[in-house]
């Protein structure tokens, strides 16, 4: 709960500052620029009216599950009371009677750029998520812990040539940040033109945040249709990848006489720079029960990680497809991979050149709430209205991709590429996986309503001491048929905005939100020094 703001202390902004609270203001997209960079005067105003009301206290209990939000949902209507054993409407409340006269839910975006406290929520997630098919936990056995896994890398071939940062030996710890002196773009002795007359040589050892970086040498030349068409049929092309890996892999088992085995993965998408989207695959091998399919069992002990590193390979470097004709390129567009591929073993703890299971997980959960940034372009979902903002084909490299995307849409079967010209083509989901490899991002949500709910009814305090007791982590239909919960309460809820009503609403709000994430980490880390003087004060047995 957040923790009721020290007015004095939190509104001590001089007029003219336009220092952004916590969670406000990191965003880059005009639509969501930070209210701090006008009228701070009148920022500051509205904070103290709210702060100075009497129910400021019941006003910030009643934002908390939206407090760290950039862009809540404001919801109005009814909120029922219902028993849950006769289904009698016991109570019936409407959110007039509420703070604000609404319900504020928080967002839910999963992209930092749009709202970054949201954004940390599903990184955290999907973290637990992935990290669950590599060592159990939440459901999934614990023996997955034994099962041979891998992490690909797999990238889009080249479209033209671009301005590339080329570091032969990397000896950063820190890859993206890293300040090693890298090689020329583009070195040619013979210094060639293109067509166009522009030079197909670039001398320039760019830095990591070069704008250059990911733009074509030759803007003509490049071939932009091409570069969102494989973006839209990426999905496709990995899908095929599997199968094709798969299949070999059960072949193998054949000619070893082992039972049969599958492959289960968790998938981010990454945009690099020049726009193209690349995946980082997790790939575990599992073994199939024919009494129960659905099981997740060991696969057979004939097949290593060495042998999914081979079949994947082979597969990246095999599979390829064309696609539909189209009106303007009647042979349809060859779907391949690039020849950049990196495919390595994953390990539970680091050593050699094996990644360990949390480096992968988080490596995963970090792409996940990334988008088109890396680009230089961001927007929303764009219109006719709209498009001519972004659009350009004789613009930068952004702007021709989209107007490639838009105009190739315009053809019937084709018309998706309009509905994801603001990805580039790319309309897939950042984050996948099988539906065997791991829990549901649905489970962990319930899971943490299921554990609010608890708090709430026992009145809990997280930093009063211990947890509240909880039913162990259940798949989401079973949650609510674990609790004791008597009592239901159903909302009809009609949308009636988005945002705060002020920039001192806001303020406040993500203000103590803050507060309250400080005050847990700093009773975790209370926690952990109590549990670790107890286990160093304990004598070991003889």
């Amino acid at each position: 709960m957040p923790t009721q703001l020290d007015t004095a202390s939190a509104l001590a902004l001089t007029p003219g500052t336009a220092s952004p609270a916590p969670g406000v203001g990191a965003n880059t997209e005009t639509h969501l620029s930070s209210p701090f960079a006008y009228e701070p005067r009148q920022h500051i105003r509205t904070a103290l009216e709210r702060a100075a009301l009497p129910d400021y206290a019941a006003w910030l209990h009643h934002v908390e599950s939206a407090a760290a939000c950039t862009n809540p949902i404001r919801l109005h209507g009814n909120l029922a009371t219902v028993d849950t054993r006769t289904g009698e409407i016991l109570a019936n409340r409407h959110t007039s009677d509420l703070p604000d006269g609404v319900v504020y839910k928080a967002c839910g975006n999963r992209r930092h750029i749009v709202c970054p406290a949201c954004a940390t929520t599903y990184q955290h997630d999907a973290y637990h998520l992935v990290r669950a098919g590599l060592v159990g936990g939440k459901t999934i056995p614990d023996s997955v812990r034994t099962h041979p896994a891998v992490f690909a890398t797999l990238t889009a071939p080249s479209f033209g040539p671009v301005h590339t940062r080329d570091v032969r030996h990397c000896t950063c710890r820190d890859k993206t940040r890293c300040t090693c002196r890298a090689a020329p773009c583009h070195a040619r002795r013979d210094a060639p033109t293109c067509p166009h007359g522009t030079p197909l040589a670039c001398w320039q050892r760019h830095t990591a945040d070069d704008e250059q970086l990911g733009r074509p040498l030759c803007a003509d030349c490049y071939d932009h249709a091409h570069h969102v068409v494989w973006n839209h049929h990426a999905g496709e092309l990995w899908r095929r990848t599997k199968q094709h890996a798969e299949r070999h892999l059960n072949q193998l088992a054949r000619q070893r006489g082992l039972p049969k085995v599958r492959l289960s993965h968790g998938k981010a998408a990454e945009y690099q720079a020049r726009g193209a989207v690349h995946f980082h695959i997790l790939l575990r091998l599992d073994g199939i029960d024919p009494d129960n399919p659905d099981a997740i069992t060991a696969p057979p002990d004939g097949i290593t990680a060495d042998d999914v590193i081979a079949a994947v390979t082979l597969a990246a470097t095999t599979i390829a497809y064309t696609t539909d004709p189209h009106p303007a390129h009647l042979d349809g567009w060859t779907i391949t991979w690039g020849e950049q591929h990196e495919i390595r073993p994953i390990t539970l703890s680091a050593s050699g050149d094996a990644l360990d299971d949390q480096a992968v997980a988080a490596y995963l959960a970090k792409y996940s709430t990334k988008g088109t940034e890396a680009t230089g372009h961001t927007s929303r979902r764009l219109t006719p209205d709209t498009i001519d903002l972004y659009a350009n084909p004789a613009g930068t490299h952004p702007e021709r991709l989209i107007a490639a995307a838009w105009t190739l849409g315009q053809a019937p079967g084709w018309t998706r590429l309009r509905r994801w010209a603001h990805m580039l083509g790319f309309g897939g989901h950042f984050l996948t996986k099988a539906r065997r490899y791991s829990i549901t991002f649905g489970s962990i949500r319930e899971e943490r309503a299921a554990y609010k709910r608890a708090q709430a009814l026992n009145g809990h305090d997280p930093m009063a001491g211990g947890h509240p007791e909880t039913a162990r982590f259940q798949r989401q239909a079973d949650l609510d048929t674990k609790t004791e919960e008597t009592t239901l309460v159903i909302g009809f809820l009609t949308y009636a905005g988005t945002g705060w009503h002020t920039t001192g609403d806001q303020f406040l709000a993500n203000t103590a939100a803050a507060q309250a994430r400080e005050r847990t980490r700093a009773g975790h880390e209370d926690l952990a020094h109590a549990a670790w003087e107890q286990s160093s004060s304990t004598p070991l047995a003889a």
